[in-house]
């Protein structure tokens, strides 16, 4: 309450090879208040207490803490089951990651390693990385970046961070095994509706070719509702009850999931093989593009709109910074979107895995 409702949160998400645990609080610009002008420097030792001081019994948490949040996470993961979407995206995760054991395990773990952990040896795991693993530090705001900086240095923060720490090193998946011997499982549950998931890489696309044109690609052939998939699959035919495609710009791969019925499942596959191949042989029209480019130019502004998209943004021009572009460059490249460039994005997709969530309703 003393710091005006700062809000705090703990999160953990995937960046390339690496896990991040994130800690941020957002609070009041210090210029709107009338007695805020510690409220950075509050705030951060705020951060530094939840981070560096957490709730202790000796060595290990506190044991109401760990087994409500154990116990509320273990039917967490019990509910997923539940929730066929998600099945159906980690089933076709698993086989995308084969042969790379840490991708096997979603971030938020399994059931059998959750039952298996201890208290002590989270604790254990917790310090560990706090006290060794790389740091990136993110300020969002109107903040004097001296005044930041002299802020951070007579904090807790200070002594607790000053160690030697490792650098990021990056690394990439590669999916030449997969080109050639494509992954598929297909599994029967007590479900009404089906699901299908399918991934696509698009290594072979030249390097000199648009840096937009896969999500232009990717948002003709199912990323919008103006899209191949949703206006063929869905609208015009009725095989899927929902269908679309993504494309991840780090890993280049494309994705496609639908919803579906079992008996539609043959159909929908052919359909969607032959909106790939209206995208490859370049029937797609000019109104498709410039909606396309429309799509992408509003979302990026939505998106600046948000602290979150500063941060991100930060962290990549640390860990992966080839992947941003300037406000300027990317209107350069959306300017500069050649029909070739989509084509030959759609020509150079292949096929990887394929996963099938076969509803079995009548058995």
């Amino acid at each position: 309450m003393e710091l005006y409702g700062s809000e705090i949160n703990v999160f953990t998400r995937n960046l390339l090879n690496f896990n991040d645990l994130a800690f941020s609080v957002e609070f009041a610009d210090p210029n709107f208040l009338i007695d805020g002008q510690t409220q950075i420097k509050d705030n951060l030792e705020l951060l530094n207490e939840i981070i560096f001081k957490p709730n202790l019994a000796g060595k290990e948490f506190d044991h109401i803490s760990f087994e409500t949040e154990k116990r509320n996470l273990i039917s967490n993961l019990i509910s997923i089951q539940d929730n066929q979407d998600l099945v159906s995206t980690l089933g076709l995760t698993k086989l995308i990651y084969q042969n790379n054991p840490d991708r096997q395990v979603p971030i938020f773990g399994s059931v059998d390693q959750l039952n298996n952990l201890t208290n002590e040896k989270l604790l254990e795991m917790y310090q560990d990385v706090i006290q060794n693993d790389t740091i990136v530090i993110n300020v969002v705001g109107n903040v004097d970046e001296e005044k930041f900086a002299e802020d951070i240095l007579t904090s807790g923060f200070y002594t607790q961070m000053n160690s030697e720490r490792p650098d990021l090193k990056i690394e990439f998946d590669k999916f030449n095994q997969l080109i050639a011997n494509p992954a598929e499982k297909i599994e029967h549950k007590h479900l009404n509706q089906s699901r299908i998931a399918l991934a696509f890489a698009t290594e072979g696309v030249s390097k000199k070719f648009n840096r937009l044109a896969p999500q232009i690609m990717n948002l003709i052939l199912g990323g919008d509702d103006q899209s191949q998939l949703f206006q063929q699959v869905r609208e015009k035919n009725s095989l899927a009850y929902s269908v679309s495609s993504t494309y991840q710009p780090l890993s280049h791969l494309v994705t496609i999931q639908a919803g579906l019925d079992s008996d539609s499942v043959q159909k929908a596959l052919e359909l969607i093989s032959q909106q790939i191949d209206f995208i490859k042989n370049g029937k797609f029209s000019d109104n498709q593009v410039q909606h396309a480019q429309k799509v992408m130019l509003t979302r990026r502004k939505i998106a600046t709109d948000s602290i979150q998209y500063y941060i991100m943004r930060s962290i990549w021009e640390t860990v992966y910074p080839k992947t941003l572009m300037s406000d300027e460059q990317f209107q350069a490249e959306l300017d500069n979107l050649d029909r070739e460039h989509i084509a030959s994005v759609a020509n150079n997709l292949h096929a990887i895995a394929q996963y099938q969530l076969i509803g079995d309703s009548n058995d």
